[in-house]
């Protein structure tokens, strides 16, 4: 893609009106759902304390400090190649045909035909990439709740039983979603972004300011952090 760049691009599609800032502030949700990462969190915690006993800790912010690292970068180098390179009328098209960008990308004269094709095999990868990095999260804290439940009413189960009912459950809930298929986008806009935002970004900032015990985990990046999870969940009340 870099050498189909076009500087000029940069200075004729980059207009910082009202519109555009609107724009940007409905996409944080959306940021905000796409780099979210949690349900995987415990699991490579587990897995890292077992491996590394009392270092994991070290390890754990070695490891996430280098992926998020190669991950905004390779993101970002991706977003401005796209934006250096595609016309903004064939963004729009792409957009009203529900295409990705790479079918964007492919509509560019000159631009190799399986660029098109290969949309539909990203496509495929960020699904699987994704399902995975959620699976595991969801069915641990899925089967603790269920074990509880089964407790509650006097009911004593073994773990892969109350795991093999959350799989059970979750995958019915699923299918009843993907039957109903709802739009994803405003799922986000109206709950999965702004419910992440405040569970991950608002709350426990706040609480730096809120319990003393963590105010030595007070600084700047804490506050644009409050800054962003307020701006996301705002969404949530004008879309």
């Amino acid at each position: 893609m870099t050498s189909s760049w076009q500087t000029s691009l940069l200075t004729e599609g980059l207009v910082l009106d009202r519109h555009a800032l609107g724009e940007i502030w409905m996409s944080i949700p959306v940021m905000v759902f796409a780099f979210s990462h949690t349900p995987i969190i415990s699991t490579f915690a587990v897995a890292q304390r077992e491996s590394h006993g009392e270092g994991a800790m070290n390890n754990c912010k070695k490891i996430m400090r280098v992926a998020y690292f190669v991950i905004c970068c390779s993101v970002l180098f991706f977003v401005f190649s796209c934006f250096l390179s595609i016309p903004a009328q064939d963004i729009t098209a792409a957009k009203a045909q529900g295409l990705t960008i790479l079918s964007a990308l492919s509509m560019v004269p000159g631009t190799p035909a399986w660029l098109g094709i290969s949309g539909f095999i990203v496509a495929i990868v960020a699904m699987s990439k994704s399902f995975l990095g959620t699976y595991f999260g969801v069915i641990e804290g899925a089967t603790a709740i269920v074990k509880s439940t089964l407790g509650a009413a006097g009911m004593s189960r073994s773990r892969a039983f109350c795991r093999a009912l959350s799989i059970t459950l979750i995958s019915l809930l699923t299918f009843v979603v993907c039957y109903i298929n709802p739009n994803a986008l405003a799922m986000i806009y109206a709950i999965s972004g702004p419910l992440i935002a405040l569970i991950l970004f608002i709350m426990p900032t706040l609480s730096t300011y809120l319990v003393p015990a963590l105010k030595p985990w007070r600084s700047l990046a804490n506050l644009l952090t409050l800054i962003i999870g307020v701006l996301c969940v705002s969404v949530m009340f004008i879309h």
